[in-house]
């Protein structure tokens, strides 16, 4: 069987780092076919991962942008002897739909949907446009029970039959078995309580909060930040602004995420809405208390083994980090039950799903 996933790019991103992995696990030790084609051939990180791989094909359109009109044309070029096309992520969901119907697609096409929230759901007059797109795919995955529940509340009850829920997964062992990086590389010292939060620069993800808890700790809290986007420059802002230039340092992208959070002591996952929290996860493999905003989507992975905290409570946050520094009982029972927690979400065990859907369809 051949197998076209279709995605944006390979950005930073917890959709992207799924797709790898996926893709990755899809391609051992099967007879399946398995492609990678992206809308946008940005080099990354992830990107540089799959080429590696060798056993992945992935291929790109040569458009300049996500909103090129021609990309259906293009895809139809690349995907015609496809089986079962997996589309994620818009616009590549509007793209891949409008690909089968201008061209009478004969393949069966997936989708996985990534997110309990978008602004396209805010937007009544897309109502209709969203119902007719998702009307024309053969399954829906949703990565929780609450973006499960939210989609269905956009669409209709209707579309439920489609729907299929299928967690994220996570390359575990790359967790289990990563080394901690030396802490003076980014001139930390171990009496330093270093936070981390792996998320792209956009207000959805909500970094500010995070800084302003560190407002409200002592000088040895720390806060190291992963990934780039448009808020980067706020947040830098707001880092000068309340004087944590030493207190709050900005990596960019990142390719060794497992060796910086061995590094840390605490995972935070402030997001304002998260259809899942993969990161949370990666936390949680690598033996680290997960503080995460409570959140639909997030809290179904962290609640119970985790922390949750209200979105946008700075002085909740701040409350957590206090007291997982000042108890050390406390820190271990949560980071014990946070390592025990990653084992639902084996990449190996979430493949199997996938591949069983293909093969049904």
């Amino acid at each position: 069987m051949k197998v076209y996933h279709i995605i944006n790019s390979l950005r930073f991103g917890g959709a992207e780092r799924l797709v790898v992995d996926l893709c990755t696990e899809l391609s051992e030790g099967g007879s399946d076919e398995i492609h990678l084609l992206l809308l946008d051939d940005i080099d990354t990180s992830l990107k540089k991962e799959v080429e590696s791989n060798g056993k992945i094909k992935i291929e790109a359109i040569p458009s300049k942008s996500l909103y090129d009109i021609r990309i259906p044309f293009f895809i139809n070029k690349i995907v015609a002897d496809a089986d079962v096309i997996h589309l994620h992520l818009f616009p590549t969901l509007y793209w891949g739909v409008l690909y089968k119907l201008l061209f009478s697609g004969k393949q069966k096409v997936i989708f996985t949907e990534h997110s309990t929230e978008n602004n396209r759901r805010s937007k009544w007059y897309l109502k209709r446009i969203e119902k007719f797109i998702y009307s024309k795919l053969n399954s829906i995955i949703c990565i929780s029970e609450s973006t499960e529940k939210n989609l269905i509340q956009h669409l209709g009850s209707e579309f439920k039959a489609k729907m299929k829920v299928i967690n994220n997964g996570v390359n575990l062992s790359r967790f289990y078995n990563s080394k901690a990086y030396s802490r003076t590389v980014y001139n930390l010292s171990d009496k330093d309580f270093l936070l981390i939060q792996v998320a792209s620069f956009r207000a959805a993800k909500d970094q500010p909060t995070l800084i302003r808890a560190l407002t409200l700790l002592p000088s040895h809290v720390k806060a190291m930040f992963v990934g780039d986007g448009p808020e980067l420059e706020n947040c830098n802002e707001l880092v000068r602004k309340n004087g944590l230039e030493n207190r709050a340092f900005f990596l960019g992208n990142q390719a060794n995420i497992a060796e910086l959070i061995k590094m840390s002591d605490v995972v935070v996952v402030s997001s304002h809405y998260e259809g899942f929290g993969i990161v949370a996860v990666e936390g949680m493999a690598c033996n680290k208390p997960v503080v995460a905003s409570n959140v639909p989507g997030l809290s179904e992975v962290v609640s119970q083994y985790g922390i949750l905290f209200d979105r946008g409570k700075e002085e909740d946050l701040a409350e957590i980090v206090k007291n997982l520094y000042s108890n050390s009982s406390f820190y271990n029972t949560t980071a014990e039950k946070c390592f025990s927690r990653s084992t639902d979400f084996s990449i190996e065990e979430i493949a199997k799903y996938y591949r069983e859907i293909y093969y049904t369809l």
